[in-house]
């Protein structure tokens, strides 16, 4: 392990062979000294042309760690973090490659900020703010400006000595949302950032499944119910709860839009939609926003024309 070790790109797999390789490319493409940083690979699929084409990658690269796993999908994410080295780990979706300039950008970061370690989440431009840095002081401000984002694993980043001191014990994560428990686990620092920089690139999802779980389960109860925790132990304000569980059904409903009444391609199950009734939403709030989002794309259209 260098001793100069900066940053930790952290990415768990299932071994798609056409999304991994163009985001390693776009790693190494960096020009960034080696010796700064490294590639953390949990694998936990079970596709016998990418092992055999990692080991001839790893062959080249001395700043690689791989292993194979039977971590629950999401969990696997917990696995690539335990095995990370750097300063500060970043997860890199399997399907998001980086931009040009992106690692030095994390490695100055680490050199900037490695005394009074922020908390820092990359949400890579998909919030409306007109700052592309947003700092705050109070995990309070933090949640509530981060809104429903919280639940996407690409922006999470932790420095490793926070990591160090959460629990081995992977039940003590949620299977779908481990990302955010990690992301919520420091809420008394007095500094958070939001950074909305470009710093990933996504490749198209194209026919490949990108997950089997049940959707609105997932973004109806199981997300929410963190959000609820936060504040049942008065971490949050009843006013960030309120406004973080609007939003989120803003999502879901466009969600509910694309999935539901578009029939887009989608590989989640569908199923658990009954299953999110009654607990923090009801049927008739989701049919208002997704008549909303009905609307809006109807405008977009005619714009269009």
């Amino acid at each position: 392990m260098s001793p100069n070790l900066k940053v930790s790109l952290c990415m768990p797999t299932n071994g798609v062979v056409e999304w991994v390789f163009p985001v390693l490319e776009s790693i190494y493409s960096q020009g960034v000294d080696e010796s700064l940083f490294e590639v953390v690979i949990t694998d936990n699929g079970h596709n016998s042309e990418f092992k055999d084409k990692i080991k001839s990658f790893i062959s080249e690269h001395s700043n690689i760690v791989y292993a194979e796993t039977e971590a629950l999908p999401f969990i696997n994410e917990i696995e690539s973090y335990k095995r990370a080295h750097g300063e500060l780990i970043k997860f890199v979706n399997h399907r998001t490659r980086l931009v040009k300039g992106a690692l030095q950008k994390l490695i100055d970061f680490v050199e900037g900020h490695r005394n009074e370690k922020p908390i820092v989440y990359y949400s890579n431009g998909v919030l409306k703010i007109a700052k592309k840095k947003h700092e705050f002081n109070t995990f309070d401000q933090f949640v509530k400006h981060l809104s429903y984002w919280s639940s996407w694993s690409t922006g999470m980043t932790i420095w490793k000595d926070d990591f160090k001191n959460l629990s081995d014990d992977v039940s003590d994560y949620n299977e779908l949302f481990p990302h955010t428990n990690i992301l919520f686990s420091v809420r008394h620092h007095r500094n958070y950032i939001i950074d909305n920089s470009v710093i990933f690139d996504e490749i198209p999802q194209g026919k490949k499944p990108k997950g089997d779980y049940d959707l609105f389960f997932a973004f109806g109860v199981e997300y929410p119910w963190i959000i609820c925790t936060l504040l049942r132990d008065k971490d949050i304000s009843p006013d960030t709860f309120r406004f973080v569980i609007d939003k989120n059904l803003g999502f879901i409903a466009d969600l509910y839009y694309q999935y539901r009444i578009r029939k887009r391609y989608c590989s989640y199950d569908l199923s658990g939609e009954s299953g999110m009734y009654g607990i923090f939403y009801t049927k008739p709030r989701l049919l208002k926003k997704v008549a909303a989002v009905f609307a809006r794309d109807a405008i977009r259209f005619l714009l269009r024309r």
